[in-house]
């Protein structure tokens, strides 16, 4: 039998729940952390300012988002990796790029899709995780997640995308806010089981958009101020 070089050597597969876990783990390297996601604006502006006012925001403004246009785009995005279409990707990328109006908020999508891929491509590479990357090095993150967790079924990769989204406003909140890590996670238990209760009729869902100016001017607000903690 002849011997193969170690570059031509098969990656080996990869569990798909380990994955899951250590893609999703706050060490993981994705650049979220320097990101609020236009939270720090409404802090600054007196729109969120405790605990109560975080979870009124993350159950009036952002779990509706997940389950009207980000999650039915995510379920589109992970039965393309699935079928290892590409160029299906490209278009969900470009349509996700139309649909976020503040340039922050796409670059903050962005920043966060090319550091994931870049290391999706070293962890765990694949000849569609390779033409995503020739093709659009700065794909938005949402793209790149589902091709992360393409091998777990859509309810449980959407869940774990749904999960990023809320744990990364609770996460910013702690540094913008006198708000503990407890309350935090009081915080974040309540919107994962209102998410939860609804995700799987969310996955059906045709994904018509979500109109969130609050979020949108707060986003816009943030690239003209004086001072600020974080990118987005």
């Amino acid at each position: 039998m002849p011997e193969t070089r170690d570059s031509e050597q098969a990656v080996p597969a990869v569990d798909p729940m380990l994955w899951l876990m250590q893609a999703n783990d706050s060490q993981y390297p994705s650049g979220a952390y320097a990101h609020s996601y236009g939270l720090e604006e409404l802090v600054e502006a007196g729109v969120v300012t405790d605990a109560g006012g975080l979870e009124q925001f993350l159950e009036s403004q952002i779990l509706p988002a997940l389950l009207t246009f980000e999650i039915p785009y995510f379920a589109q995005a992970h039965a393309a990796a699935g079928q290892d279409d590409g160029a299906r990707l490209l278009e969900l990328d470009a349509e996700l790029d139309a649909w976020r109006l503040p340039a922050e908020t796409r670059d903050a999508s962005r920043r966060i899709g090319s550091q994931r891929l870049a290391l999706l491509r070293q962890l765990a590479p694949s000849p569609l995780v390779e033409e995503l990357a020739a093709a659009r090095p700065f794909s938005h993150h949402l793209v790149v997640t589902a091709i992360e967790l393409a091998a777990l079924p859509v309810s449980h990769a959407a869940r774990a995308f749904g999960f990023q989204t809320v744990t990364g406003f609770a996460t910013a909140s702690m540094k913008l806010m006198r708000l503990g890590q407890t309350a935090c996670q009081g915080i974040i238990r309540r919107s994962l089981d209102r998410l939860g209760g609804e995700i799987d009729s969310a996955l059906c869902h045709p994904g018509d958009g979500w109109f969130n100016p609050l979020l949108e001017i707060a986003s816009l607000r943030h690239a003209r101020a004086h001072s600020r903690l974080f990118i987005s």
